[in-house]
């Protein structure tokens, strides 16, 4: 990777290097995904009865897919690239059903911000808690940072949330979040801060035996175990700063929406509150002005008092989320009609990791910064 040349690298979640033909990748049997240093990847699937197989990665749309060649054993291949340095979720499409395969890595000469580099790294735990306010199992994850081991400093605390079918491992799984601050600390460009990642759906959390349905988004449900379950949890297990100076929250999709509407009506506890393509859930389903300054009456009511509090209002959207950009226009027009100070920012991409990578990226270093 110290290559002046770019290189790509494979993995499933974990970024592995590359996978054996004959292994079994998001259920498709035999697939190898060899990287090149030219920024392509070369494919290669093993499926005999397949009439058609196409591959792709999250930035094309499904009729540019690539296709593959069949050879006389049954294997089919074919190339697929060159990239610009990013992290792309690869798919194949075969006899017109799409799956899964893994993550393509593509680094180049100047590392970014989610690329794993040689400093000093901090910690992913996960925690379990008995959720008395839902009556379920649930944990979070919590990164601390590096050297949080040995010392007793007390650190500014980031509350961050997925998006809708998302999981707590989400942020640092795909996001890579952990990767991305712990390059910004040893950068200096972001105060280290420990950073809570809970379950966004208020139901019992994944494990052997338990599946949740993704289904319930209740946001008094969520509200109630972030504040009666987690962030006590938090704050007696975890050295963190708990004045709202201090805490932060953020979140993607219907992440961002949670953060939204418990940061504005909680600035007593938040005072940095940050959305990345932010859904516009709203009670009635209708999004209006009425609407919005129903929604969020304690905030628009006495921008002063709202300006003195936030240290932070931000909010970004992918240039190709063409509903959520027009969504935003409107909740911003609201908010400059009221005087509510707020930074919006509009990203390239659609409604995936690319965006939320570089939301993730450009706004933790105004996080904490008084």
């Amino acid at each position: 990777m110290a290559s002046s040349r770019a290189a790509l690298f494979i993995g499933l979640f974990a970024l592995a290097a590359a996978w054996p033909l004959g292994a079994r990748q998001g259920g498709v049997a035999g697939v190898e995904l060899k990287p090149a240093a030219d920024r392509t990847m070369t494919i290669r699937i093993n499926a005999p009865q397949a009439k058609d197989v196409r591959v792709l990665v999250d930035t094309m749309q499904d009729d540019a897919a690539v296709p593959l060649v069949r050879d006389a054993s049954g294997v089919w291949t074919g190339i697929l690239g060159p990239f610009a340095p990013d992290i792309y979720l690869t798919s194949c499409i075969v006899d017109g059903v799409a799956t899964r395969l893994g993550y393509a890595h593509v680094t180049g000469p100047v590392p970014e911000a989610w690329d794993v580099r040689k400093v000093p790294h901090g910690a992913v735990q996960q925690r379990w808690y008995d959720s008395r306010s839902l009556g379920v199992l649930r944990s979070v994850y919590v990164y601390t940072p590096p050297d949080y081991d040995r010392g007793n400093t007390t650190y500014p605390v980031l509350y961050l949330l997925h998006g809708s079918g998302g999981i707590e491992a989400s942020w640092t799984m795909e996001g890579m979040a952990n990767v991305i601050l712990d390059n910004l600390i040893a950068d200096r460009k972001v105060k280290p801060m420990v950073v809570v990642m809970p379950f966004g759906h208020p139901e019992a959390s994944m494990r052997v035996g338990v599946t949740p349905t993704f289904m319930r988004r209740d946001l008094n449900e969520f509200t109630q175990d972030l504040f009666d379950d987690v962030m006590p949890m938090i704050e007696r297990l975890y050295r963190v700063r708990r004045d709202p100076d201090w805490r932060a929250i953020a979140g993607l999709s219907m992440g961002g929406n949670q953060a939204r509407q418990i940061g504005l009506s909680r600035m007593d506890t938040f005072h940095y509150v940050m959305t990345f393509s932010g859904s516009m859930g709203l009670a009635g389903g209708s999004l209006t002005n009425a609407a919005i300054r129903q929604a969020f009456a304690g905030a628009l009511e006495d921008p002063a008092a709202t300006n003195a509090a936030l240290r932070l209002l931000w909010a970004a959207v992918g240039e190709g989320e063409t509903n959520l950009l027009n969504s935003h226009k409107l909740f911003n027009a609201v908010l400059d009609t009221h005087g509510v100070r707020h930074t919006f920012v509009t990203t390239p991409g659609a409604h995936t990791w690319h965006v939320w990578r570089r939301n993730l990226r450009d706004v933790l270093p105004l996080l904490f910064q008084k």
